[in-house]
């Protein structure tokens, strides 16, 4: 039952296609085309969500930093500035990683994180909606692929009962 079933869904793609094994080919083609653009897309959302998100990252520990750095402009002698710079050398490290996290990535201003996380979630609800047109168009491709097995099948099928068929004569 089921391979008459599928076999009588590889009939009704076929008519849709134009009745042609080309036809077929050619929406596998299209298909697969689809797919590949589809999958560039994802993968461009991807990439700018992750930049977001290190970005914020950095943005949260520079911020996390400010006082230690306000209280290093607070010292008044350079030996206070070096006692303090000891006590808090875990912070400066991790301002100057920050620093030069936003210096290598060519951020003069540094945007709030409020802001930042209104555009990690757009380019979240993006990364899904292309996530979902990404699954649609991979079932349409591994359905075709089906199909078109489903008629390599037949067609050997019928080729072997002619052979068959001419055996037997």
């Amino acid at each position: 039952v089921h391979n008459l079933k599928q076999m009588a869904a590889t009939v009704a793609a076929m008519e849709q296609y134009g009745n042609s094994p080309e036809g077929l080919d050619e929406a596998l083609v299209s298909a697969n085309a689809d797919l590949q653009s589809s999958a560039a897309e994802l993968k461009a959302a991807e990439a700018a969500l992750r930049e977001k998100k290190d970005l914020q990252k950095q943005v949260l520990a520079y911020s996390k930093t400010r006082n230690v750095r306000q209280g290093l402009k607070a010292q008044k002698t350079d030996k206070a500035r070096k006692a303090y710079r000891e006590r808090h050398e875990s912070d400066f490290i991790i301002a100057d990683a920050a620093a030069r996290y936003f210096q290598a990535h060519g951020v003069s201003k540094l945007p709030s994180y409020k802001a930042l996380q209104a555009e990690i979630e757009q380019l979240t609800a993006e990364k899904n909606a292309h996530y979902n047109e990404y699954r649609e168009k991979k079932a349409r491709v591994r359905e075709l692929h089906t199909v078109k097995s489903n008629l390599s099948q037949i067609l050997k099928g019928e080729k072997d009962r002619e052979k068959k068929h001419e055996q037997e004569r």
